[in-house]
């Protein structure tokens, strides 16, 4: 129902713009068709980052909504996606999702954990599409309408008389398509929590979460564009500080599912003598989710090694000290330290190292292996079945 209602909601702010040409210039100040660049600027900010936020259902809206509104004989001049196979192709998948999203919530979440992280890659592949063919047509067509106003920028004294403008579209292109892979990797974050929740319940709300904000974006701009422009400029804003946090928390989430929807390729890349590992609390002051591999080095000191933003100069850091074991996991081991009185998770290892983790122990020189809280709870209450179930010895007989 949540996502129905936001896909009423998007609608009301993809009303196709009026063509460039077509925007009065002439009119006074005073008048409407001098605010339309306004409403132009601000249905297009609205629009990305309403397509940012869930690019699957942003581009089927916007491309069902301008196939509708657009006359019979221009449809067939429409963008890609107004046509029928795009938007009718999205609006299926979206089906989908609502139906396993629906029964979802019926259905222990360890089940429905394969469709999430199908889902996660599908929306990196709408996200990709939408960045490189949607988002592109937007800016442009924003830039065509300050364009027409003559909004264009003057640099007629500092370039000769050759070149009185500049064309906004050199701008507003790359501009829109940063502005909205911030707010779509913030958003995908959520993709990825929820295929590491095991609840169905959270995951329902965290999807809650996203499509509420999609339909108040869509509410504020049917009430005012303006206010809805300047709340997806401070969204943007948002995004930009949350960017570096969420790009590693996709990277893992795109790893962690491709093990769990591969297991074959995984175990092939699998290398217990310096398993992948991402970092789940604060180790040495890096942040949580950082990639990287345990390595022991030729002293026999097992560190943690990484390289800053995956491309730059290789570091590592020395594990701390005491009692060091590998626990094993539902879907993937992890790097306990400490006593059980205040023992912490420190390292996650990737899925692929299922079934290595006795390997991982003696290579890396840790002090051994236990098996997760929930699989040692199972394993005593099946004891405890197995003793009650048991049948009592027949007497000796005589």
């Amino acid at each position: 129902m949540i996502k129905v209602l936001a896909l009423l909601c998007l609608t009301l702010l993809t009303a196709p713009l009026p063509a460039a040409d077509e925007v009065e210039t002439v009119a006074p100040p005073s008048t409407q068709e001098q605010y339309l660049p306004g409403v132009a600027l601000s249905q297009g900010i609205t629009e990305i980052t309403g397509v940012a936020i869930s690019p699957l259902l942003g581009i089927s809206s916007v491309g069902a909504w301008r196939y509708w509104k657009s006359p019979a004989e221009a449809r067939s001049s429409l963008p890609w996606y107004a046509q029928p196979w795009a938007w009718g192709t999205g609006l299926c998948l979206l089906v989908l999702c609502f139906l396993k999203d629906s029964l979802g919530t019926a259905v222990p979440g360890l089940l429905k954990k394969p469709f999430d992280m199908v889902e996660l890659f599908e929306n990196k592949a709408s996200a990709l599409v939408a960045s490189g063919a949607f988002v592109p047509l937007v800016a442009a067509e924003m830039s065509k309408h300050l364009e027409a106003e003559k909004a264009a920028v003057p640099t007629a004294s500092l370039t000769g008389e050759t070149m009185a403008f500049i064309d906004l579209s050199w701008l507003m292109i790359p501009g829109a398509v940063i502005a909205f892979l911030l707010v779509w990797i913030c958003s995908h974050a959520i993709n990825v929590l929820i295929i590491l929740s095991p609840f169905s319940t959270v995951d329902a709300g965290l999807k809650l979460l996203r499509t509420g904000l999609l339909a108040m974006i869509g509410v504020i701009y049917a009430i005012a564009p303006w206010l809805a422009a300047a709340l997806c400029v401070v969204l943007i804003l948002v995004a930009a500080c949350l960017a570096p946090a969420a790009m590693r928390l996709a990277i893992f989430g795109a790893r962690f599912a491709a093990d769990i929807l591969l297991p074959s390729r995984g175990k092939r890349r699998a290398t217990p003598e310096n398993p992948h590992v991402f970092t789940l609390g604060r180790l040495a002051g890096l942040p949580p989710r950082t990639g990287g591999r345990l390595v022991l080095l030729d002293d026999g000191t097992a560190v943690f090694r990484y390289r800053r933003w995956c491309v730059l100069d290789e570091r590592t850091v020395p594990l701390p000290d005491g009692v060091r074991q590998v626990e094993k996991g539902i879907f993937s081991p992890s790097l306990v330290h400490g006593r059980e009185a205040e023992e912490s998770t420190l390292l996650l290892f990737l899925p692929r190292y299922r079934g290595h983790e006795e390997t991982v122990a003696g290579h890396l020189k840790l002090h051994g292996v236990r098996d997760h809280a929930m699989v040692r709870g199972f394993s005593a209450v099946k004891e405890w079945l197995r003793g009650m179930l048991r049948r009592r010895p027949e007497p000796a007989r005589l």
